[in-house]
């Protein structure tokens, strides 16, 4: 009876502290982080339904069709366009998640207006927007309210329906996606508009069933489909049935009961069902998330805009026929992404998944029943409870070995359990409360229970297990991890070192957010003409960028485009000065090309992925020297090989600091076409004045300097002009070839 005791005690209070923990907010968000993302992963991705497909506004789209990066500066008579080629394909709906706040220009506007009025199936998206909102009686109290923000009213006014789709943003995981809005007036979300849409071929049938169950609820119901969509009174309609269910709680069993009664003939039995399911009394769901991103069928938007008439377009646009369309923007990469969701998906290298394809996985779950499936309070406490009591049985029942081996293969049953129910029905057990607390923590104490009660000698048993368990639980956690290495890949690049003058004095005056906001604004300036040249962002600290070129061989073109690239960035950053008068950031850039190494740099707990060799810190000595010569570009002899299209002048042969081997350098000033009648003499004196300096003629190139000062203040015919009446004084040791020796950075 003792020995009853012991487990009973053990497990009740396991058990207990499990249940009682387990309903905790705390555990709940522990369970939700990281056991549903387990969960996730260890099942893998699954087929998505066909129904839906994706068509991702995203950069392939913006470079084919020579667009900007911003989604929302794209002509709307593109957008115009798709709708009516998916129209014509036959799609059921067209769901647009992207707001359309403001008008553009007045054609494209009505044109797209005209496309969405025309298909009658357009879905647009409405902004949910936090504010603070005070009391007068007292201004000290605040309450955060949400005002819906709707499209531009053309477009409002010719779409089928308006729909919220509210998200958290990081750091909260989006775990979770609602039917009903309850901050936007229990409004009907994205999918379960859209859904409703889809399934409108099941309204007659659900007409007829009320009918049958409830005849007096259907006078104020429109008749038909087709009035419905012509008065476009979907948003009414669905206000109407989910009134109709609110107050009428068990009439939604009884029409779910009919439409899965087998006697009943009904043509759109699925559709009917997943109609019903829009108005489930729970408008919280959890998602069930099919894959990582881009699992659910996406296509890029310029597939379906250029059309070439071919066999293989016309196939793809038949696809379409009878789907329910969502238009966003999905990223495939993670630098370019703009509209990001933390995720159980969200991958190593930042990209997270994008609000339309969750807005495609929540409609989808509604439209299979799949969304994950929670225990009620009352059955999640009973499981934790039992789960205790069962382990406790086990702890003081058997050997301590034998309790281990026990416990350990029973926990492995509980997780494969929860993982067969999870992948077969979609039911969330709770994981990390029953096998990472209560597990250790009643099997720990029924043992060292027993062990001091038995036996007297071994009293060091708890230090035994003190020091074993968290040791076999970091071997737990670990030994499933697949730790980096650093090492990488031999390629040639061409290499851009940008670094922004006044920074530091910037930073003194400005306040943090005021200074990240200029430097954010700064970045968008300079990166644009990279990314337009094809040019990859490397590295970025403080106001210091690095850009890369790299291919396997090297390449004319690719040095072509990154001068391109950089007298562009230069441009660009002189507009940026002009726009921001009080915050100037003149940029000096570098310019060097040859081999390096691309890939992991550091150790075990930091890795970098960057390129590392001398083309990387000889291009930094370069943008340095911009300093001394108070030019903003100067490249290598190496990029300009075989590039004659380029207005540039040599500036010297040097030793830079820290180097044994000459360079010799370029400013270059911009292409040979866009040179003024100024740059092409100052070029032209310098070259000619730079040769007499470097044959030591110094009195003619004296002279020669100084002429170009009189007429344009060059400061690299100042920094000659000091040489050459330095080496009047003291010449330099023969034999002498013009190579200046740079001793500071």
């Amino acid at each position: 009876m003792q020995h009853l005791s012991k487990w009973l005690m053990v497990g009740l209070l396991g058990g207990l502290l499990g249940a009682l923990l387990g309903l905790s907010t705390w555990a709940l968000k522990l369970e939700e982080n990281t056991g549903l993302e387990s969960l996730f992963h260890q099942r893998g991705a699954i087929p998505p339904p066909k129904e839906i497909v994706i068509i991702a506004l995203d950069k392939r789209s913006a470079d084919q069709l020579a667009l900007p990066n911003e989604t929302i500066l794209w002509p709307r008579q593109l957008h115009a366009d798709l709708v009516t080629k998916l129209t014509t394909a036959g799609v059921t709906s067209i769901t647009y998640d992207m707001l359309f706040k403001t008008a553009r220009e007045p054609r494209q506007d009505q044109a797209f207006a005209a496309a969405i009025h025309s298909a009658n199936n357009v879905i647009l998206f409405e902004f949910m927007k936090k504010e603070l909102a005070t009391n007068s009686a007292s201004p000290d109290m605040a309450t955060t309210i949400r005002r819906r923000i709707q499209p531009m009213p053309l477009l409002a006014e010719a779409a089928a329906a308006l729909a919220p789709f509210p998200l958290p943003k990081v750091p909260l995981k989006v775990s979770q996606f609602w039917s009903f809005a309850a901050d936007a007036g229990d409004a009907a979300t994205l999918p379960a508009t859209t859904l409703q849409l889809y399934t409108l071929d099941a309204y007659d049938e659900l007409l007829t069933l009320l009918q049958a169950l409830a005849p007096q609820h259907i006078t104020t119901l429109p008749a038909t489909k087709q009035a419905l969509l012509e008065q476009q009174q979907l948003t009414t309609l669905i206000h109407q049935l989910k009134r109709l269910f609110a107050d009428q709680p068990t009439l939604l069993e009884k029409l779910i009961a009919a439409a899965n009664d087998a006697k009943q003939t009904l043509q759109h039995r699925d559709k009917l069902l997943a109609l019903l399911r829009i108005y489930h009394p729970r408008h919280s769901h959890y998602l069930n998330y099919y894959g990582p991103p881009r699992t659910i069928t996406t296509i890029p938007f310029y597939q379906i805009i250029q059309s070439d008439n071919s066999r293989e377009w016309r196939a793809q646009l038949a696809k379409l026929k009878d789907k329910m369309i969502f238009v966003g923007y999905s990223a495939e990469l993670q630098w370019e992404q703009k509209d990001g969701f933390y995720s159980v998906y969200s991958r190593q290298d930042g990209l997270d998944i994008s609000g339309v394809e969750i807005a495609a996985t929540a409609t989808a779950n509604l439209l299979q029943g799949r969304s994950i499936q929670t225990l009620s309070p009352m059955v999640h406490f009973a499981i934790l409870l039992f789960w205790g009591l069962l382990i406790g049985i086990l702890a003081i029942q058997l050997s301590a070995i034998r309790a281990t081996l026990a416990v350990l293969l029973l926990s492995s049953g509980y997780y494969f359990l929860s993982l067969a129910l999870f992948s077969n029905v979609n039911l969330w057990l709770p994981l990390l409360i029953p096998l990472l607390i209560q597990m250790p923590l009643i099997l720990f104490a029924g043992i060292i229970w027993k062990h001091l009660d038995t036996v007297r000698e071994r009293r060091n048993m708890h230090n035994a297990f003190s020091n074993y368990l968290p040791k076999q639980e970091i071997d737990r956690l670990t030994q499933h991890n697949t730790l980096l290495a650093p090492g990488g890949e031999l390629r040639y690049a061409t290499c851009l070192f940008t670094d922004a003058a006044q920074y530091t004095q910037l930073s003194e005056r400005m306040a943090p957010a005021e200074l990240g906001a200029l430097m954010n604004r700064y970045y968008t300036t300079i990166f644009a003409p990279i990314h337009h040249h094809q040019g990859d962002i490397s590295d970025v600290v403080g106001d210091a960028a690095m850009a890369l070129w790299p291919s396997d061989k090297p390449s004319a073109a690719l040095r072509h485009a990154a001068c391109c690239a950089a007298i562009d960035l230069i441009a660009a950053v002189e507009r940026f000065n002009h726009e921001n008068p009080t915050h100037q950031l003149p940029t000096r850039i570098g310019m060097h090309c040859g081999e390096i190494l691309l890939g992991n740099v550091g150790a075990v707990g930091r890795f970098e992925y960057r390129a590392t060799g001398d083309v990387v810190n000889t291009t930094s000595r370069i943008e340095g020297m911009n300093k001394l010569f108070n030019t903003r570009l100067l490249v290598s002899d190496d990029v300009l090989d075989g590039l004659d299209d380029f207005q540039t002048r040599p500036i010297g042969t040097f030793i830079l600091a820290g180097k044994s081997r000459p360079i010799t350098l370029h400013e270059l000033l911009s292409l040979r076409s866009h040179a003024s009648a100024a740059q092409q003499q100052l070029c032209t004196q310098f070259t000619a004045a730079l040769a007499r300096f470097k044959s030591g003629n110094w009195d003619v190139a004296l002279m020669a300097f100084n002429d170009i000062i009189s007429t344009h203040q060059d400061q690299a015919s100042r920094y000659y002009q000091q040489r050459c009446q330095a080496y009047q004084n003291t010449p330099p040791s023969a034999p002498w070839d013009g190579t200046i020796n740079i001793s500071k950075k």
